[in-house]
């Protein structure tokens, strides 16, 4: 009988040994071997890690990135069956920190001297003003994301003006966007030797763009739209690819403007076309000295898709801001101020507008549009009452005593009968920035301005925009193309600041 009971417990020790390995296996065990903490795992953030198991987490991961200098700690909690690879954001440049894996309740510390970097970037920038006050996301505060200077990569800074993040990509960045529960940016191909597209804060690519990029991208549903480039016509296409990268339309602004003229009753308008639209879409190659140029006669620098109304809005910073029918690809109207002179030879070959086509005189925004209307703006944006908001450079002239500003138009009227109206502004005469700039809202009910005169250095100016009462004024010694206001990680129902369109984001 001892016999016996002996061999029934010897089996159900083996059993029991079995089972445990067999847990110990499992892609979804809290038990399994202990990941490893690897810095700057692309090689262009010094100032980020990665935190890789072997095994998809059966448990809640926090990570944690110790705070310096009076800044806090930066802490994100990845729940269970999250994945095998956990970014980890917030060190300090010329520091020794201090990372800390929480797996399973295991703590995996490790300290980490990161030196200076590149380009002479610091490790704190002084900020003039800030008046914000704490929210309640103290440990995964929002940065101030600033490509910097021409393909220099992407800076992430706090309120106090620590660098937080640094991404050595050669980019100008587009924007910091939330797609899928993560903060992703969207990159451009101008003048850098990546590839445009879509990217996790670590630097790894989600989705390649197939054709150049410029200046901006925006989302419609599960497919993004983007500005590009003919090539005789340089920033005067439109490209909408899906989530794998594939090209589903191209589209030609230099074709929307001649399918707009009216040549039978307005041929004159013929020769007058040539002289504005340029590009091999528009069969019209400019000609010099017997050589071909390619001609920046456009140069579409904005986007804002309005999907109630199926209206892409568009600023084209030589020629005025333009809202298109998108399904159909045809003009509906356009607005530019009556004394827009974009300088000639500078940026377009001759002294002829939009308002030179007679054919286009109907499609025209008149009232403050004309009378008072944007020059060589940037950075539209879509309120939820649906007026329209940009950056207006005033940017046709090197010097302009009167400043950029931030205005907004309440436009309406039908064809051959729009109007608009002013219905805010906010403008600094010391501040002028004759291009390059950026607009996001930002607060928890989207009740403050991010302005950012870009041009020819940085400065980013954060306001009330009721009251116009500054809260942060930032003053940075490069050159830069846009600025975000986002955190470093994902929190569910979290108000993110928004880029472009409050009346429907997409």
């Amino acid at each position: 009988m001892k016999k016996l009971l002996l061999i029934i417990l010897l089996i159900t020790s083996l059993f029991t040994l079995s089972c445990n390995h067999n847990k110990g296996s499992s892609s979804t065990n809290p038990i399994g071997k202990v990941g490893e903490i690897i810095i700057n795992p692309h090689g262009v953030t010094p100032l980020s890690a990665v935190y890789r198991t072997e095994t998809v987490n059966a448990a809640p991961i926090t990570v944690t990135v110790k705070g310096l200098y009076g800044e806090p700690d930066i802490i994100h909690t990845y729940s269970a069956g999250y994945g095998t690879e956990f970014e980890i954001h917030g060190m300090f440049p010329e520091s020794m920190n201090t990372i800390e894996v929480n797996d399973g309740g295991r703590i995996i510390t490790k300290n980490v001297s990161v030196g200076t970097l590149p380009n002479g970037i610091q490790k704190k920038y002084d900020v003039e003003i800030n008046n914000l006050s704490e929210n309640k996301y103290y440990n995964n505060p929002e940065l101030y994301f600033v490509s910097i200077g021409l393909w220099e990569g992407i800076l992430g800074l706090s309120k106090n003006g620590y660098t937080r993040y640094f991404n050595s990509i050669k980019t100008y960045l587009s924007k910091i966007y939330v797609n899928n529960s993560k903060i992703l940016f969207f990159d451009t191909s101008e003048g850098g030797d990546n590839n445009a597209g879509l990217y996790y804060l670590l630097g790894n690519r989600v989705i390649e763009f197939p054709t150049k990029s410029h200046h901006d991208v925006i989302k419609i549903n599960n497919n993004y739209i983007y500005l590009s480039y003919s090539i005789w016509g340089l920033e005067d296409r439109l490209v909408e690819i899906n989530n794998s990268g594939k090209i589903l339309k191209e589209l030609s602004f230099g074709k929307l403007i001649k399918n707009s003229l009216d040549l039978t009753k307005y041929p004159e308008d013929e020769n007058v076309f040539k002289k504005i639209a340029f590009g091999e879409d528009v069969d019209n190659i400019y000609i010099v000295n017997g050589n071909q140029k390619a001609v920046d006669w456009f140069h579409a620098n904005s986007l804002i898709y309005d999907s109630s109304e199926d209206i892409l809005y568009v600023s084209s910073r030589t020629r005025g801001v333009l809202a298109i029918d998108y399904s159909e690809w045809k003009l509906i109207w356009w607005m530019a101020d009556a004394t827009l002179a974009t300088e000639v030879p500078t940026y377009i070959p001759y002294d002829v507008h939009f308002k030179d086509l007679k054919s286009l005189e109907l499609y025209r925004v008149k009232g403050a549009g004309m009378d008072d209307g944007p020059k060589n703006q940037h950075a539209l944006f879509l309120n939820q009452n649906g007026n329209l908001g940009m950056f207006d450079n005033q940017g046709d002239k090197a010097d302009n005593q009167n400043g950029s500003r931030y205005i907004e138009y309440k436009i309406t009227g039908t064809y051959g009968n729009y109007t608009a109206a002013k219905v805010y502004e906010y403008i600094d005469t010391s501040l002028y920035s004759r291009i390059m700039s950026d607009v996001d809202f930002t607060g928890e009910n989207y009740q403050n301005l991010l302005l950012v005169y870009a041009y020819p250095k940085t400065r980013i100016l954060e306001l009330e925009k009721i009251s116009k009462k500054e809260l942060l004024k930032l003053y940075l010694p490069f050159v830069t193309y846009r600025v975000d206001k986002m955190p470093l990680y994902y929190d569910e129902g979290r108000v993110y600041s928004e880029d472009c369109n409050l009346k429907n984001p997409n």
